[in-house]
């Protein structure tokens, strides 16, 4: 995995290097990992975006955008978010050893959409791993941080 993500001013940072700096610099912070997807023309766009909480002192996040050719099916484009947020995670953790907070998957556990049998699977997967899980409609600060990067 590339280990190379932005941060919001655009400046490319080492991820794991970057995770040491915050711990460092602020050790009660909380770090969420989630990724998000959308097809644009012929590509799928994937954004992952870690996010470091500062309590109620705000927060800050860094990203990474792949472009790949595009995922017509939506299982299959979904499951790779979650491949992709797995795999941050764990990238990370190689190197250092970090207490996420969660990861964050934008599927909708509460009705029923084209994400919702992916619940199932992914949350059992996450925890096997030792991971938090969040999904909606559990209130999600990467995700949305994911989103964001995405459309823009």
């Amino acid at each position: 995995m590339d280990k190379y993500f932005r941060t919001e001013e655009g400046k490319l940072v080492n991820i794991v290097e970057h995770v040491v700096e915050q711990i460092q610099q602020n050790p009660n912070l909380k770090i969420y990992i989630a990724t998000d997807s959308q097809n644009y023309g012929s590509n799928t766009v994937y954004a992952t975006a870690v996010v470091f909480r500062y309590g109620l002192r705000g927060a800050h996040f860094v990203y990474r955008k792949q472009r790949i050719p595009r995922i017509r099916d939506t299982f299959s484009r979904l499951w790779k978010e979650a491949e992709i947020t797995i795999d941050t995670a764990q990238t990370i953790n190689a190197e250092v050893p970090v207490q996420f907070e969660a990861l964050e998957f934008d599927y909708n556990n509460a009705k029923i959409t084209k994400s919702t049998n992916l619940v199932p699977a992914i949350t059992g997967w996450v925890k096997s791993l030792g991971y938090n899980v969040l999904v909606k409609p559990d209130e999600m600060i990467a995700s949305k941080a994911a989103d964001h990067i995405c459309r823009n």
